[in-house]
């Protein structure tokens, strides 16, 4: 099951359920899973600072078994941020980090 962690200084009240399901469902046809296995948390009112500055900023992780490669970071990472930046309006720092873990 892929899971994509948001923790962010944006208030969890300007956190739309359009960028859940938009996020989910993105991410399901990029990564070619099924948009019910994928899981999206967002943890806003983080206290967090990029570069010394409040401005929006977000530090995200990508997990799945599977499917995360180079040329596949690159391309979830153009997606996610486009999505952040939509959403959250999250222009300054976005910190995807992205994991896959094999089942052997």
């Amino acid at each position: 099951m892929p899971i994509f962690r948001v923790h962010t200084n944006v208030a969890k009240s300007k956190v739309p359920a359009a960028f859940l399901s938009e996020t989910a469902e993105e991410l399901a046809k990029a990564m070619v899973k099924p948009a019910q296995y994928i899981a999206i948390q967002v943890n806003g009112d983080q206290p967090m600072t990029f570069g010394g500055k409040g401005d929006p900023c977000a530090c995200c992780t990508l997990q799945s078994i599977g499917q995360i490669s180079g040329a596949q970071n690159k391309q979830y990472t153009q997606l996610l941020c486009g999505l952040l930046q939509k959403h959250l309006v999250i222009y300054l720092l976005i910190y995807i980090n992205s994991k896959c873990h094999n089942t052997n």
